[in-house]
């Protein structure tokens, strides 16, 4: 990154970089108890020749752009950021964000690692489009003003905060790219939820690949496609953490024996079932009732 003098006109793009705020995490990351980690965060006004561009660093940066524009370089595309928006950058590979030269952008910046996150940009095909619009901005930027605040702290505290803190952004970013995925005119159109809903009506009779893709309309190819950025899983992953939800709620609000819950819920085989159920939830469909009960 490069910083020039600023030219004598005074616009936008000659303005010199401000860092307003700048934190790396005094915790341990290695030992902390928390699912997610906040490793920096940052906010800056950007000068025109503001760039970032490395081969690879820990965890997933986030940035919120707050004023004028800037773009990210990740898998060789280049994406442009406006106000308002949030760019997702897995950071561990090739990537680079650099400020619009004419109009350079002010942003909000964290740096995040957790076990989940690489699961959940394969599922938003943050690779392919790392570009997240909200119809209402302001609960994003709050959320990186508090992680701002949070990481200044160094406290136990605030690691505790840092769950909170992603959990939101995170369910806000799903949110955001569920309408981009699953309301535009090709899916509602092919019938993705239509198939949503007949899944759930029926979900105890048997699924093969080829009813869900004429149930939905739509090619076997183009079925896993949709399934797998709408739900970040394929269908009949789908249908079977749907099948066991109904059997988690059959467990603990009725009586009936873990044979008739199998066969209520589409199983065949009880044996099966309680496979799946150990394999999925971490115990068995008996330990489950006795510890929801």
């Amino acid at each position: 990154m490069s910083n020039n003098a600023p030219p004598t006109d005074g616009g936008p793009s000659s303005r010199p970089m401000r860092v307003f705020e700048s934190h790396y995490s005094g915790l341990d990351t290695w030992s902390s108890p928390f699912n997610y980690r906040l490793l920096r965060a940052g906010h800056i006004a950007a000068s025109a020749d503001y760039r970032i561009e490395r081969e690879r660093a820990p965890g997933h940066e986030f940035i919120f752009c707050l004023d004028g524009a800037g773009h990210v370089r990740i898998g060789g595309a280049i994406h442009r950021v406006e106000p308002g928006q949030l760019a997702w950058i897995p950071v561990q590979r090739p990537h680079a964000h650099f400020a619009d030269p004419v109009t350079p952008w002010e942003i909000l910046w964290l740096r995040m690692d957790g076990a989940n996150l690489n699961r959940l940009e394969t599922a938003l095909a943050v690779e392919a489009d790392p570009i997240f619009a909200f119809t209402d901005a302001a609960p994003i930027q709050e959320l990186m003003r508090d992680a701002l605040r949070q990481i200044s702290t160094h406290s136990m505290q605030a690691a505790a905060a840092t769950e909170r803190i992603a959990a939101t952004l995170l369910e806000k970013l799903t949110e955001s790219r569920r309408s981009h995925l699953l309301d535009p005119v090709e899916a509602s159109h092919r019938g993705l939820a239509r198939l949503v809903r007949e899944v759930r009506s029926h979900y105890t009779e048997a699924w093969t690949v080829d009813r869900f893709a004429e149930t939905c309309r739509v090619s076997k190819s183009h079925l896993f496609r949709l399934f797998k950025y709408g739900f970040g899983q394929t269908p009949h992953n789908w249908l079977r953490g749907y099948r066991l939800s109904q059997a988690k709620r059959l467990l603990v609000e009725t009586d009936e024996t873990v044979g008739a819950i199998a066969l209520a819920v589409g199983y065949d085989d009880p044996l099966h079932f309680s496979r799946d159920f150990r394999k999925n939830v971490g115990v068995s469909p008996r330990q489950f009732r006795a510890l929801e009960r």
